[in-house]
Formats: C-alpha cells, sequence, structure tokens
C-alpha cells in the first residue's frame, strides 16, 4: 500500500486546488511583470493592452511547464502539450487583452483590482482549456 502525500491529498493532480497553486506563482510573475512594463508605457488604453499582452504572453511559456511538472503529468508528449498550449494561451491572451481594455479608463488601485480579477477569470477558463484539451487529464493511469 502507498501512501498519498498531504497536497496529493489535499489538491491532486490536474485539481483546480493544484492548478491554482502553480497558477498563483505564474501569476505573481506575470503581476509583476505586467507592473513593471506599464511603468514605461503610457496610461492609456493602449499602454494598458500592450503590458498586459507582453506579459501574459511572456508568462505563458513558463506556465506549459509548471503546469506540464506540477499540476498535470506527462503522460501527453512534449510536442503536443506544448503545440496545444499555444493555441489555448493565444485565445487566453487575446481574451484577457481585450476584457482588460474594457476598463482602461480606471486608474490606479482599481485597476489593478480589475487585473487580477481578469487574471483569476482567465486562468479558471486556462485550466479547463489545459485540462480537457492540452493534457486531457484523466485521474486513471493509462
Amino acid at each position: 500500500m502507498t501512501e498519498i502525500s498531504t497536497l496529493e491529498r489535499l489538491a491532486p493532480r490536474g485539481s483546480l486546488q493544484r492548478f491554482t497553486l502553480a497558477g498563483a506563482f505564474n501569476s505573481v510573475v506575470f503581476f509583476l511583470l505586467w507592473e513593471c512594463i506599464r511603468f514605461f508605457l503610457d496610461e492609456d488604453k493602449a499602454g494598458l493592452q500592450t503590458a498586459w499582452a507582453i506579459s501574459w504572453g511572456a508568462t505563458a511559456l513558463m506556465a506549459h511547464f509548471i503546469h506540464r511538472w506540477f499540476t498535470f503529468d506527462n503522460r501527453k508528449s512534449m510536442q503536443w502539450t506544448l503545440g496545444a498550449s499555444v493555441g489555448a494561451y493565444t485565445f487566453s491572451l487575446t481574451g484577457s487583452t481585450y476584457t482588460i481594455g474594457l476598463f482602461a479608463n480606471q486608474t490606479g488601485d482599481s485597476i489593478r483590482l480589475i487585473g487580477i480579477g481578469n487574471m483569476v477569470l482567465w486562468g479558471l477558463i486556462i485550466w479547463a482549456i489545459m485540462r480537457l484539451f492540452v493534457f486531457q487529464f484523466s485521474t486513471e493511469q493509462d
């Protein structure tokens, strides 16, 4: 009989809980990068969306590898998961950049809070896409 770790019990592979743990790290990196890039750009809609898109795209590749190693598993080939995740992250990059642009008239802490909400919303969408289509995760061993 094998013992299940506390992490595996509380946040099993493929679960939203485990995705959230990894996503929290990815999100902190994304948010810091977004803030840094915004510092150098105009505080208009184009600057806000440009900083968002660059940050989202830059952290997407990192997120793929973290989710492959920590959240899901490597049952699917690297070629498959990397290729499929490009489509998933392109979709989420486009959608999240569009939605943050809807609130471009907000300033200061308001846009930061909206940005966090936007990140969480699109994070849930990405979790579903990654679980169902990219990693095609199943709790059964192949």
